[in-house]
């Protein structure tokens, strides 16, 4: 049970922390583009890495959305999945956020680290990987975690119930499918047959007269 809560609470954390690093760094750079923060070197001009970490954080998302879904299913959820299982309370969003938080920001340098190597070939040193005055960028890759963390606490949950209530229906339907069609019994040879079909059995027994093409 220890184990399953962590695996969950992991899941979780990587989801929400790549998911809105991806969303807060093309804000962070579309203003600094833009020209809001006046002149200077905040960015490489590029956006290769967000929609690579988006599908990351996305995958995590389905593999939180899935275990959770299982573990309902199995009757064993992890505690704070079974006993907060519309959403996260938020206590427990309070306790995870700040370790969001700084996957989310090293999920950032790594992604623009990795994209300045792949675009210019070297990395351009400084802050430029936050793509912003380190105040600014800081302060809307925060609102972004906080707002993405929000969000997941209840959209996952009720992706998981889902999935959930579709295999109990689908399960019921087919229960109730194999009710209304019966198998035919299997008769073994050797084993007499019931007085109730001895009349089919003589009916089959009597042959007609061969066809004259066959005499």
């Amino acid at each position: 049970m220890r184990r399953a809560s962590v695996t969950a609470a992991l899941l979780f954390c990587l989801a929400a922390a790549i998911t809105a690093a991806a969303l807060a760094d093309p804000i962070v750079e579309g203003l600094s583009n833009a020209g809001a923060f006046g002149p200077g070197l905040f960015t490489d001009h590029s956006n290769a890495a967000v929609a690579p970490a988006l599908c990351v954080g996305i995958f995590f998302a389905a593999l939180f959305v899935i275990g959770t879904a299982l573990c309902r299913l199995a009757g064993v959820p992890p505690n704070w999945v079974r006993r907060f299982g519309a959403a996260l309370p938020a206590t427990t969003i309070g306790r995870l956020f700040p370790l969001i938080l700084v996957m989310q920001i090293g999920v950032l340098f790594g992604m623009e680290t990795l994209e300045q190597f792949a675009i210019l070939g070297h990395t351009l040193g400084g802050t430029v990987w936050l793509g912003g005055p380190a105040l600014v960028a800081l302060t809307i890759h925060v609102t972004t975690g906080f707002i993405v963390t929000t969000m997941f606490s209840r959209v996952l949950h009720q992706l998981a119930q889902s999935v959930v209530d579709a295999v109990v229906f689908f399960r019921r339907l087919v229960l109730a499918w194999s009710a209304l069609t019966p198998t035919a019994p299997i008769r073994f040879l050797g084993e007499r047959p019931r007085r109730s079909d001895e009349p089919a059995l003589a009916r089959l027994q009597v042959r007609g007269p061969p066809h004259p093409t066959l005499s």
